[in-house]
């Protein structure tokens, strides 16, 4: 008995391993043993992508801030030279107006610049138009000398209409207010974009060529102390010629001496900037002819000068 069930166990167990091995060998034919395995992702090579997609995003996002910045705000301190274009006497015997220079001034520009190409060249290098749409600027100039003996109401302008006209004071204490807004192509430079320093590239340097056009307002201060005429008081018993020269004072002392006038500017500078703030230099030079106000007083006669004007100015990028 005991015979006949081992005998029954053996074959019962090379029964099954008869089948294990006909099943293995089916399943190892139904193998592609050609297939490419490398394409097959790890779960390290799906964060490295991650974090390299993230990345990307990261230094696009970045460098968009470095370039986005294209309003400016310039506000500047000037020193400013306002020479005549041509001979201008002033009416103080053979005196002609010398060449003024401002004690102080300042001016405020705001503009926006343009890009030509939508991405900087190798993102270093972008190149703008500018529009400069307001352009203040304000100059205070000292009164001549010792403030005494500046004009003579007695003087009278040759005119061919008949009329009297008094000799422009210019030496007087004057304020020049001009405003005008200019044109003009500009480069963006940043040095340090290629350094693994995130802060320095924000740096970049600005150069600029501007072309315009400008009004300006000339002040001229009232100093009836400054005139030369001694017949600042009415006597009574004046002769018709101490009358006469008495009311050209009168006349002269308090009315409008200012004077309109407009033409073109051209200005250059660089500027260096980080981020939103910067600090920067032009030099600007115009064409002006002035014309008096008061047509009545001083004739129509157009008077030309040319201004020179440094400044220097802290900028903001908006």
């Amino acid at each position: 008995m005991k015979k006949k069930l081992i005998l029954s166990l053996a074959c019962l167990l090379a029964v099954s391993a008869f089948g294990q091995e006909v099943n293995t060998q089916n399943l190892l034919k139904n193998v592609n043993w050609e297939e490419d395995t490398t394409e097959v992702k790890t779960i390290n090579d799906i964060v490295k992508e991650q974090q390299d997609l993230t990345s990307k995003k990261y230094r696009e996002s970045h460098f968009r801030n470095v370039w986005s910045r294209k309003t400016y705000l310039d506000l500047s301190y000037n020193t400013t030279k306002l020479s005549p274009d041509q001979p201008i006497k002033t009416g103080v015997g053979a005196g002609l107006v010398p060449e003024f220079k401002s004690d102080w001034g300042a001016s405020l520009q705001w503009g926006r610049s343009f890009a030509f190409h939508k991405n900087p060249i190798a993102n270093m290098v972008q190149i703008n138009l500018d529009w400069s749409y307001m352009d203040l600027n304000v100059d205070h100039f000292k009164c001549e000398g010792n403030g005494k003996d500046l004009y003579d109401s007695r003087s009278i302008l040759p005119n061919n209409d008949g009329k009297e006209y008094f000799y422009m004071p210019w030496n007087l204490e004057k304020y020049n207010i001009c405003y005008g807004m200019s044109i003009g192509p500009s480069v963006d430079v940043a040095p340090f974009t290629w350094a693994n320093a995130p802060a320095l590239h924000h740096i970049k340097v600005n150069l600029y060529y501007h072309i315009g056009y400008h009004a300006s307002f000339l002040f001229v201060k009232n100093q009836e102390e400054a005139d030369i005429n001694p017949s600042t008081k009415y006597v009574p018993d004046m002769t018709e010629e101490e009358k006469d020269v008495y009311a050209r004072f009168y006349k002269m002392k308090d009315n409008v001496k200012h004077d309109f006038g407009h033409g073109l500017t051209h200005s250059f500078g660089f500027s260096v900037i980080w981020k939103f703030v910067g600090v920067g230099y032009e030099h600007r030079s115009a064409s002006v002819e002035y014309i008096p106000l008061s047509s009545s007083d001083f004739g129509s006669d157009t008077y030309k000068f040319k201004s020179s004007t440094n400044r220097v100015f802290l900028q903001f990028r908006l």
